[in-house]
């Protein structure tokens, strides 16, 4: 079975987003902060399942999104997120990325959303012909509002949808997790919950080989919860548990590759591009090992030379990075 990441253009954060979790960085601070932006990829995935056909997790955004005062006119995401937040070049847009792959969106046998944050759902209007997937968790909250204001799911993003499929993770535990939902009843493409980014938040595990995190984890170095964290809007206690299940996951499958939606470092690149055909090559595979080898120790503590740190742009007006 492979695996493609599409790559659904860009979104400009906040550093303390990402990595500020553990130094005190608020929901103020999100909407004040405007010295220290950085620009991570946003990644949606295409499963090329052999009986099922060609299934999504996430959609990434959409163009419509990009013209941030007239999609969320109205909304108080017209004024608490940057007007410039997003990036779509024409050749990112999702219907372009399948293209390039063979597929138009009414070739989609199935979605899979990790989480309804407009980053993951921008393009899901797309797919309404196709069965959701999604926690039952964060089907349950998607009219519910952060501190009364900001609605989970933003109503224009998933108005052509009627098929929801939300899942309950009954079935048997692997790793960490004590329940599981096999979505197509091969145990190909397993559904994990990963509360805590958001109320239902939910991680997929392809192949018994790749799990795909969406914001459970934004980089393979929030794997080290203790050491680096996001910024938490909803259960801090339960994003530090979805990563240590995590953890344990990987202990049970070590060949096990992790693939978030946002990943700016080293890793992320090598293995996004790695999979450009759908397949890992063992030199990847030897190569993102090596890499783990050299970040974690056995309790997925991070070598201190490989903290991250936010680098200023050279030049003013620019954005910086996160080394």
């Amino acid at each position: 079975m492979k695996i493609y990441p599409l790559r659904i253009g860009r979104t400009k954060v906040p550093y303390g987003q990402f990595y500020g979790g553990l130094q005190g960085f608020s929901l103020a601070d999100f909407a004040a902060d405007k010295d220290h932006f950085i620009w991570v990829p946003i990644h949606a995935y295409l499963i090329d399942h052999p009986t099922v056909g060609p299934v999504l997790v996430d959609t990434g955004i959409s163009a419509a999104q990009t013209a941030h005062v007239d999609y969320y006119a109205g909304s108080i995401m017209e004024h608490v997120m940057d007007v410039d937040e997003y990036a779509l070049p024409a050749d990112q847009t999702i219907t372009a990325q399948l293209g390039l792959l063979g597929y138009q969106p009414g070739d989609i046998r199935a979605v899979i959303i990790t989480h309804f944050h407009e980053d993951h759902i921008g393009e899901l209007n797309l797919f309404a012909h196709a069965p959701v997937y999604l926690g039952a968790a964060e089907y349950a909250a998607r009219n519910d509002r952060l501190l009364g204001l900001v609605p989970l799911a933003y109503p224009p993003s998933i108005a052509a949808v009627s098929d929801w499929r939300p899942l309950d993770f009954t079935g048997p535990g692997i790793g960490g997790f004590a329940g599981s939902a096999d979505l197509f009843g091969d145990r190909s493409v397993i559904a994990l919950p990963t509360p805590g980014h958001s109320p239902g938040s939910t991680s997929v595990l392809v192949d018994q080989r790749f799990l795909l995190t969406g914001d459970a984890m934004y980089t393979i170095r929030h794997l080290a919860v203790d050491q680096v964290r996001a910024i938490q809007v909803g259960d801090e206690s339960q994003y530090v548990d979805s990563i240590r299940r995590i953890h344990w996951l990987r202990r049970a499958v070590p060949e096990l590759i992790i693939l978030t939606a946002h990943d700016h470092t080293d890793y992320g690149t090598r293995m996004i591009s790695g999979l450009a055909t759908g397949e890992l090559a063992d030199a990847d595979l030897a190569w993102a090992k090596a890499y783990e080898v050299a970040t974690f120790d056995e309790m997925a503590n991070l070598n201190p030379a490989r903290l991250p740190r936010f680098v200023p742009a050279c030049r003013a007006g620019e954005v910086g990075h996160a080394a």
